[in-house]
């Protein structure tokens, strides 16, 4: 311990001695350790670290699939024969997201809701933290008082925190419910954020199949069970007991679809599924940039260490043997990695908050990165292995020199002997492969990114108000009022001053809503598999005000309404996949996605538009008359003559003067819905772009030290060749190839490299081939250009070298 107090005060010594060296190598260590412990901070928040739910690695999600693979919720009488007959499983809950109107507040509003069975809150093993939850056999049963547990940030940003909510109604999709519990506050279940959770027999939807007879159809899919697994027990043996349960189910009831089957998977896995490549590839890249600035600082310290030749060897000669000086040289390094990590640190703390802050939205499931426990113990690792490995090249290089040619003046070129720069030149062709490899990723996502931007969306998006709202059933039961209220509001937009035009829209494109089903076309054979199409409905307004141009036929008119002939339109790519060279008009279609068979003629041909996101496929796409196919949900869409959020208060209100308690609620932008649907590519592109040029500077630094130190040891010989009559440009010459033989070995490894990322990256990727020869082209003559730089620096230096002087050196 005194040795190693002694190697540790002369190692702060040494280092304090040379400030520009240890700035430099902290800094480099920083930045490097800093972003790894960013990232990293992310991907043990969505990956390692549990879901904030008691025993969350317990929780599973069980999802139908039909017979192609195709997830479905299962059916009512499914899920109760399913959740009587396993037995791995110690509960199993139904759960449906719906947002329901909550009305009788000073404004009417929208709140995210939760349909469950009456053991929800068992399986997921959160009580309230106020009243209580569902009493089975109670709560659950059909006619019995409706009640509701509203969660607690619910309970206080609404309620005012009033404690004397429980026990009160409120009136919930135009009927009053009980309010029996709140919730413990930061409880938030992983999906869409429910604020009040209501019995599942309450669901408007499982009500209407029960009123019409249709609950017990197990073609009917109205259940996403959550299950909690027993203690000890695998998600494998889980999800074989489920197969085997649904297997039997699939033969003993084939109505429900032959071969359909459930897929278990486990809630942090669906939670986190969306984001789980992206954070993948960043901690990937930071990886990259952590490995380039532990080879700088590597350098700086093979340099430094040369520079300390007649020291060590002093040392040596006076006595210490080679671990001696092995250790001192460890210590150095040690202190070094060491402050490096701490930096790295607070580096990782303000990365994360800037992560966080410039992330296009919340991660899922309520979960918050943070600097815990493993992050810390990440980072102490992480700062010991570069340490450690990297520490030890000037470490063992220079723990042995020559001692009688130091101490007769051969300086540094007797302590490197006759390696040279060979190790350090070995680092900057790795530095540059890696950056390579980075900046080839960086260049895809960009490229990538910048091909979805040029999509054409098929609209017009600019000055585009939308907003929704959704028609409590129970008030405008019959389709007929529904399209009444429907044409009543729409009406009253249209007398908004500074509204161009304004329609109405099933699914509004970007909005993440939206249909697919199956078709087929009359009078053609059923092909062994049926095609698929996108549905939408519209009103007659739609295409005119989304800009979608009318290619043949007609759009709707007033006339398409219930009792009249069924009509539909359908998009340009639908109409040349399926009557290519000829007129779809009066072709007749039969639609299979819904509820119930509906046959439809075609009347009109549309271009074709992006529905969820830039990188859509191609697809066919059937459009409806809403006033033939009414619905409660409905979305309004406003072109205005002027900054389109400035109507936004006009327009509800003119909602509200049709019906004063109904909510509406998403009012934003279809520019701004466009752009929330780039807002991951764009945050990797940028986060990665940021890596890449991050990883060069740090690479032309580690060519520029390394030339520069190969000018200053060659300088008697530069000196000497002056002397016998070389130019300036010649000397020029022979520094450049040197630094560029170096960057050219490292593109060439980094090539190799770059096409395996490619793989990885390829599935984040649009339209963009993951060998890009022009993104290759350009990293690669941008990194070139960076390393030509990097050595014409210390070149132009040794050109202008003073022959006298150089004869002179050492």
């Amino acid at each position: 311990m005194e040795s190693l107090w002694r190697n540790v005060r002369y190692g702060v010594r040494v280092l304090l001695k040379a400030p520009v060296f240890t700035a430099v190598a902290l800094v480099t260590l920083a930045l490097g350790i800093g972003a790894n412990t960013a990232i990293f901070s992310v991907v043990n928040a969505l990956l390692i670290r549990p879901l904030p739910l008691p025993s969350s690695e317990r929780l599973v999600f069980v999802v139908g699939a039909d017979k192609e693979g195709r997830r479905q919720y299962l059916s009512v009488p499914d899920f109760e024969d399913v959740r009587r007959q396993v037995r791995l499983l110690e509960g199993l809950s139904a759960f449906v997201p719906q947002s329901v109107n909550l009305t009788d507040q000073a404004e009417p509003r929208r709140v995210r809701g939760g349909f469950v069975s009456d053991n929800f809150f068992e399986v997921v093993g959160v009580k309230p933290a106020m009243g209580r939850g569902f009493t089975s056999g109670v709560d659950d049963r059909d006619g019995a008082e409706r009640v509701c547990v509203v969660q607690h940030e619910t309970w206080q940003a609404v309620f005012g925190g009033d404690p004397g909510l429980l026990g009160r109604t409120i009136v919930l999709n135009n009927e009053p419910f009980t309010v029996i519990g709140v919730m413990p506050k930061g409880f938030r279940f992983p999906f869409d954020e429910v604020e009040v959770w209501m019995p599942h027999h309450t669901w408007p939807v499982y009500r209407s199949q029960a009123e019409q007879g249709t609950l017990e159809r197990r073609a009917t899919g109205l259940v996403a069970p959550l299950g909690r697994m027993r203690p000890g027990v695998r998600l494998e043996e889980a999800t074989s007991e489920l197969a085997a349960v649904a297997a039997r189910l699939a033969t003993q009831f084939p109505d429900g679809g032959e071969k359909r089957s459930v897929v278990v998977r486990s809630l942090q896995e669906v939670v986190v599924e969306d984001v789980r490549q992206m954070v993948l590839v960043l901690l990937g890249a930071v990886g990259f940039v952590l490995l380039i600035a532990a080879a700088n600082v590597a350098n700086l310290m093979l340099a430094r260490a040369a520079a300390r030749g007649r020291e060590l060897a002093t040392r040596a000669a006076l006595g210490a043997d080679r671990g001696r000086l092995v250790s001192q040289l460890l210590t150095e390094t040690g202190l070094l990695w060491l402050a490096g990590g701490l930096a790295g640190l607070l580096v990782g703390w303000a990365g994360l908050r800037l992560l966080v802050a410039g992330a296009p939205e919340d991660l899922p499931g309520g979960i918050v990165p943070r600097l815990d426990a493993t992050v810390f113990a990440f980072t102490l690792g992480l700062t010991a292995l570069t340490g450690v490995t990297f520490g030890m090249i000037p470490a063992l290089r220079f723990s042995s020199p020559n001692v009688t040619e130091a101490l007769k003046g051969g300086g540094r070129a007797a302590i490197e002997g006759g390696h040279r720069t060979r190790l350090r030149a070995v680092l900057v062709v790795a530095q540059v492969a890696l950056t390579l490899v980075l900046l080839m990723g960086a260049g895809l996502m960009l490229r990538s990114f910048q091909r979805m931007l040029s999509v054409d969306v098929g609209f017009r998006p600019e000055s585009l108000l939308t907003m929704e709202y959704r028609l409590p059933q129970n008030k405008y039961p019959e389709g007929r009022q529904q399209w009444e209220v429907h044409h009543r509001i729409i009406e009253r937009v249209r007398e908004v001053p500074g509204v161009v035009s304004a329609a109405l829209v099933r699914a509004l494109p970007f909005s993440g809503n939206g249909s697919t089903g199956e078709f087929e076309i009359v009078g053609r054979p059923p092909s062994e598999r049926r095609p698929r199409a996108r549905f939408n409905a519209v009103d007659p307004d739609y295409f005119k005000t989304m800009g979608i141009p009318l290619l043949q036929g007609r759009g709707f008119t007033d006339r398409d309404v219930e009792g009249m002939p069924v009509v539909a339109a359908v998009n340009r790519y639908m109409a040349d996949r399926f009557w290519p060279g000829e007129s779809p008009m009066g072709r007749k279609i039969r639609l299979l996605g819904g509820k119930e068979e509906v046959l439809v003629e075609v009347v009109g041909v549309v271009g074709d538009t992006k529905q969820y996101g830039l990188d859509d496929p191609d697809l066919g796409y059937v459009y409806g008359a809403q006033a033939q196919n009414p619905h409660i949900f409905n979305t309004i869409a406003v072109r205005t003559a002027s900054e389109p959020m400035r109507l936004a208060n006009a327009v509800r209100a003119a909602v509200w003067a049709v019906d004063p308690e109904q909510p509406v609620w998403k009012i934003r932008t279809e520019e701004s819905l466009i752009r929330r649907s780039t807002g991951a590519p764009r945050f990797l592109a940028q986060l990665m772009g940021g890596y890449a040029v991050l990883a060069l500077l740090l690479a032309a630094v580690g060519l520029y030290g390394v030339t520069s130190y190969t000018v200053t040891q060659r300088t008697r010989e530069i000196g000497v060749r002056m002397a016998l009559g070389a130019e300036p440009v010649d000397v020029l010459r022979i520094v450049l190839q040197r630094g560029l033989w170096l960057a050219g070995i490292g593109l060439a490894l980094g090539l190799v490299g770059a096409l395996a990322l490619g793989r990885v990256v390829q599935s984040l990727l649009f339209n963009t081939s993951a060998s890009d020869p022009a993104t290759l082209l350009g990293v690669g003559v941008l990194l070139l250009a960076v390393a030509a730089l990097a050595s014409y620096l210390p070149a132009r230096r040794a050109a202008r070298v003073d022959p006298v002087v150089a004869l002179r050196y050492e």
